[in-house]
């Protein structure tokens, strides 16, 4: 299984209205620090992050994501929307 499909299955808790997960890892071969992991740019839209914070949105991501975090991920950006929001964008 991908770390694609893994992701989306864990980020599926948060029952998103909409996700989309972009691969990065290209763009980052070889930079120091990168322990193995990929990078991802996780687009995510959930009723839940209504009245929350960017903060505390995107710890309900890495909170979700945690698992995959340890391996498989070295580096996650988030756009933590609501549906409010997205429909603005």
């Amino acid at each position: 299984m991908t770390t694609i499909v893994q992701l989306e299955a864990a980020l599926a808790t948060l029952d998103p209205g909409h996700l989309a997960i972009q691969d990065d890892s290209a763009l980052h071969a070889g930079h120091a620090g990168n322990t193995g992991g990929g990078h991802y740019t996780v687009t995510i839209v959930c009723t839940k992050f209504d009245g929350l914070s960017l903060l505390k949105r995107h710890h309900l991501v890495y909170d979700a994501a945690s698992a995959l975090m340890k391996h498989d991920i070295h580096a996650l950006s988030i756009q933590a929307k609501t549906p409010k929001e997205y429909q603005t964008d």
